[in-house]
Order: structure tokens, then C-alpha cells, then sequence
């Protein structure tokens, strides 16, 4: 039986997420995130879409996309196909990187637009590696908060980065955040903070994007 074809026009979001086949990792390393990292770049380069949030995690990856004249399987087979060539060369492997086809749900409206990028940007943090979503390297959030002071073990003050510097460069290449922070009035990076950060639970919005997205709880690493 032949796929459904995915809804799609000029200007469509979707939230991307494709996993490892047999749920096994596709990050082995610190230059695999970076990789394919700048292959998204690679491949926005020749496609021209947006993205407003993304989350690489090892086994899986997430992308809050917007196409613009390219349709989304054109972007993402160009996408897996790359990665997967760099990868099966590096490591040695054969068989398919890449379980099935990705999963992309389209959004059409503001407030699922936000709710995806909490989803998105928390992932980490309900997959229990990290304690607080900034604390994640391979992650888009660190662009949308202000940075901030801590103290460390001897009491001095440093910034709190979510990633190095060059990693960071990287993502800021080809993450687009006017949208996202559009949608907040003043001071708009620390409100979104905020939205992602407060501690009342947003369980029934987060079990609705898990069930279209099709991500369960083992499919965390």
C-alpha cells in the first residue's frame, strides 16, 4: 500500500522526529551531534526553511520545521540520507541507520506552535539527563534565554552556558527565534523562560504531542 502524502504548502510547520532503527543511538559521539548539525545547515542552505527549536537526543532527534517552497520529504530525505552516509563511513556500519519513516506533525496554530517548542526544549529534562533544560548541550533553548549568574562550589560567580561556544555558533546558524519570542510581549526571552520553566504541569498537552508525535517513554535514552 502505498504512504499517505503528507500535508504540505509553502509555509508549513511540522514537528520532525525520526529515531535510531531499533531504537539504538544515532549521536555516538560529540562530533556526531556536530555533524549532523551541520548538515542541517548544509541542507537549509539549498532548501531555505526555517527552524525555530531543535533537540538531539542520542537515539532520537526532534525539529520544530517550517518549509518555505521545498515540500518537507524533499528536506528530510536529502537530511537522513547525508547524515546516514557520514555515519555508516565513521563507524563502519551497515544496515539502516534510521527506523521507518520520520514522524511529522503539522502545525496550525500559535499556541500548538509554543506548546511543541516546550515539549521540544524539555525533552532532555523529562528523559532524565539533565536537571534543567539549559544544562543541555545539543539543544536550541540555550538561544532563547537570557544568561545568567550562578555560583559554584567556591562561591564565585560564572555564566551558565548551554553549550560551548562553537556549538552554540552552530545552532544559532540555523535556528530562527524571532517567531517563537514574537509571540511574548516585553522582555520576551525571560518570559519564555517562563513558559518552559514553570513547574505547573502541562501533562495533558505534553501527552497530546507524544501521542501525534508517536514518541513512548522507551523510546528515551
Amino acid at each position: 500500500m502505498a504512504r499517505k502524502k503528507r500535508v504540505w504548502y509553502p509555509g508549513a510547520v511540522y514537528h520532525v522526529m525520526s529515531r535510531g532503527n531499533k531504537r539504538d543511538i544515532i549521536y555516538k559521539d560529540h562530533y556526531d551531534y556536530v555533524r549532523f548539525i551541520d548538515t542541517l545547515k548544509v541542507v537549509q542552505a539549498k532548501y531555505h526553511f526555517l527552524i525555530h527549536a531543535l533537540c538531539l537526543m542520542t537515539n532520537h532527534f526532534h525539529l520544530e520545521l517550517e518549509t518555505t517552497d521545498v515540500d518537507l520529504s524533499t528536506i528530510m530525505q536529502l537530511l537522513l540520507s547525508k547524515y546516514t552516509s557520514y555515519y555508516k563511513s565513521r563507524h563502519k556500519s551497515s544496515g539502516h541507520l534510521f527506523e521507518g519513516r520520520y514522524t511529522a506533525n503539522i502545525i496550525e496554530s500559535d499556541s500548538y506552535f509554543l506548546e511543541v517548542s516546550r515539549y521540544i526544549h524539555l525533552n532532555p529534562v523529562k528523559a532524565m539527563m539533565v536537571l534543567e533544560p539549559i544544562a543541555y548541550k545539543y539543544s536550541s533553548y540555550g538561544l532563547y534565554i537570557p544568561h545568567h549568574k550562578s555560583s559554584n562550589n567556591n562561591g564565585k560567580a560564572h555564566l551558565i552556558m548551554s553549550h560551548d561556544y562553537n556549538l552554540n555558533k552552530r545552532i544559532s546558524e540555523i535556528t530562527e527565534t524571532s517567531r517563537i519570542l514574537s509571540l511574548f510581549q516585553s522582555k520576551s526571552k525571560q518570559k519564555y523562560r517562563l513558559f518552559v520553566e514553570d513547574q505547573l504541569s502541562h501533562e495533558a498537552a505534553e501527552n497530546r504531542i507524544r501521542n501525534e508525535i508517536k514518541e513512548d517513554e522507551m523510546w528515551m535514552p
